[in-house]
């Protein structure tokens, strides 16, 4: 007889072989870290594009072309010394006064008009380039990887233990699920990395690193007094952690960075 500790322990395994089939170890110059993907480059921008139909449902595009031409401009010189070249970024703007901004798996970056408005070109570049590094660092594949792997592991429990939620269900990293990986807010370390590798990108495009802290003043100010719970400090938390760690690193960036 089967104990359910012992099951569970086969469905460990099952994971990690269906984990580890087509997976492979490789150093990432964003992270500077050998990282484990299982998740590669095809299958990100197939859900990327799969989410985006999802975003252009609940969101309107900008027909702003004077917007959009800034955030592709900007956008253009991000992309140009980003670490990672396996994929083609692209930058939207929608029409949104919630300040806000996000990564869609495959390099998909969208601005809200509401935040392009009050930055100017340099704290654009920080809040651009911010997404652009979550992307190079593959924080949102490997978010979707950490989901897929609990998904399967409750999807394999279920059925063995007679549940009678549809396994397929479980198993499926649907469109809203990936929808809201991408929403939600980061870990403290995926927004401190992030923040580093936009400041870094910034400075390598031309533009002031700086203003990273003066874009995240900028937006707490506007935000006003109930700043944490509201647009871009919702989905981008820890600001004030955040702009202590950039003054301490952004001093190093040209040290670093010049030939």
């Amino acid at each position: 007889m089967v104990t359910f500790k012992k099951f569970l322990l086969i469905c460990s395994l099952v994971v990690l072989s269906l984990s580890l089939y087509g997976c492979s170890t490789i150093y990432n110059p964003a992270t500077e870290k050998k990282e484990f993907v299982f998740i590669d480059t095809d299958s990100e921008i197939a859900i990327g594009k799969s989410v985006q139909e999802e975003v252009l449902i609940q969101k309107k595009p900008s027909k702003d072309a004077a917007l959009e031409e800034r955030v592709r401009r900007i956008g253009r010189r991000l992309a140009a010394v980003s670490d990672r070249k396996d994929l083609e970024y692209k930058f939207y703007v929608l029409e949104e006064k919630e300040l806000n901004a996000m990564a869609l798996p495959g390099g998909l970056i969208y601005v809200n008009s509401g935040l392009v408005k009050i930055l100017d070109d340099d704290q654009l570049a920080y809040v651009i380039g911010h997404e652009v590094g979550h992307v190079a660092a593959r924080h949102i594949a490997k978010k979707i990887q950490a989901n897929l792997t609990y998904q399967l592991i409750f999807a394999i429990a279920s059925a063995g233990m007679g549940s009678d939620r549809p396994v397929t269900r479980s198993v499926a990293v649907g469109v809203d699920t990936v929808y809201q990986l991408a929403s939600l807010g980061y870990s403290r370390k995926d927004e401190y990395e992030a923040d580093k590798i936009g400041a870094r990108y910034s400075y390598r495009a031309g533009f002031d690193p700086y203003g990273a802290l003066t874009a995240l003043e900028k937006i707490k100010q506007e935000e006003g007094p109930n700043w944490k719970a509201l647009g871009y400090f919702r989905s981008h938390p820890y600001a004030d952690e955040r702009i202590a760690a950039l003054k301490k690193y952004i001093p190093e960036i040209s040290a670093k960075n010049d030939p």
